[in-house]
């Protein structure tokens, strides 16, 4: 048996709160970046509102605008902004946990349904007509107690991680102090760390990109979040020698986000890891620094990036207009702790006993993803 989703409940649009409604006191304000991230401060409202606004732990919450997707508020008392719905489920018994699940695994037909060109929203008279399996609410409830238990398994490896990487952090803190604080070595700046200069990317406009070419188009998506470059699922391209010979990026080179959209992203940092023989270059929105391996190793480095004192200046050094970019002075004026080789070395080998056991938890969040991914395509087609 199936029902459309109109069938299960009513959605309720949320109001359409000004910024001159915001405040710091009252009810917060649930808007769809506090439901990405509800741990977004979120803004307030101190006043008279309808009731049907007012959201509570537990209720199902879906974005239908911009970021599509289904919540669980997992916070207090709260009132809702447009462009998210709250359900209602008062048309049929439905176990509200499989709801949540059905939709989850239908965001990608929700994708196909989407309207506008800057910011993508879905109707609701086609949300409404979705179709999803509805067996009894005993079959229900079991299909929603699996996915539940590896749904909190793939939390709980992923709070693991965090967990692992507050430990990097602190270890740093241990062993080198804070710059701004409580320095525990001499802080230079970082333009004395390198060999020769920083080096802007290359643009590649689109009639180079070749999937069947012989060079590797590293960006900022293989940057950003990685220890190391992410050189497996690169673009590919089609470049005379002359390029190849400017951008080659080596083992070792250290590659900074020049641009970015969001302030937070400026000047995050990987390393470039051991290629085998791979050509890859690098593009238009990153830097490259070689650092003076005698003076510097890159992996201490690439965790001093992400201090707080480090992140601090570098967003001080950049300019924000429709994106945020930063100089190749911006970064090489970042003052930077420089501890003996053997501390940085001592840290390192720290870093990749760590490393090796976050590797290890993501191989279980990638296979408990990988079941349940199969189970929901099971249940819910």
């Amino acid at each position: 048996m199936k029902i459309t989703l109109g069938e299960v409940g009513t959605y309720i649009n949320g109001y359409a709160f000004k910024p001159s409604d915001w405040g710091t006191r009252g009810l917060p304000i649930i808007r769809i970046q506090n439901l990405t991230n509800q741990n977004t401060v979120p803004n307030y409202f101190d006043g008279p509102y309808n009731p049907k606004f007012e959201v509570n732990k537990g209720d199902i919450l879906i974005a239908w605008s911009g970021s599509l997707g289904i919540h669980i508020w997992q916070k207090n008392r709260a009132l809702l902004n447009q462009h998210i719905f709250r359900v209602e489920f008062n048309k049929c018994d439905i176990d509200k946990m499989y709801f949540y699940y059905a939709v989850k695994h239908n965001i990608h037909k929700m994708l196909h349904l989407t309207h506008g060109a800057t910011m993508r929203h879905i109707i609701k008279s086609d949300f409404e007509q979705i179709v999803i399996p509805y067996p009894s609410l005993d079959v229900q409830a079991n299909i929603s107690k699996i996915l539940n238990y590896l749904e909190q398994n793939i939390i709980n490896f992923r709070n693991i991680l965090l967990k692992l990487e507050l430990l990097i952090k602190s270890r740093f803190v241990e062993m080198f102090g804070d710059l701004n604080h409580n320095p525990l070595h001499p802080v230079v700046n970082l333009k004395n760390l390198i060999i020769g200069s920083p080096l802007n990317g290359f643009f590649a406009s689109k009639e180079l990109y070749d999937k069947n070419g012989k060079v590797k188009l590293v960006g900022v998506k293989e940057v950003v979040g990685h220890l190391y470059t992410n050189i497996c699922d690169t673009s590919k391209l089609d470049v005379d020698d002359s390029i190849l010979e400017k951008y080659l990026i080596d083992y070792g080179d250290m590659l900074f986000c020049r641009s970015s959209l969001v302030q937070s992203g400026i000047a995050k940092a990987s390393i470039v890891p051991k290629l085998n023989n791979k050509s890859c270059i690098f593009e238009c929105h990153i830097i490259k620094i070689k650092l003076d391996q005698q003076l510097c190793i890159p992996e201490f480095m690439q965790v001093q990036s992400e201090q707080a004192y480090f992140r601090n200046q570098v967003i001080k050094n950049s300019k924000t207009a429709t994106m945020t970019t930063i100089s190749q002075q911006g970064i090489v004026d970042t003052k930077v702790l420089l501890p003996p080789l053997a501390f940085q070395q001592e840290f390192t080998k720290f870093l990749s006993q760590i490393n090796k056991l976050k590797s290890d938890v993501q191989k279980s969040i990638n296979e408990t993803q990988l079941l349940m991914d199969s189970l929901m395509q099971e249940y819910f087609g």
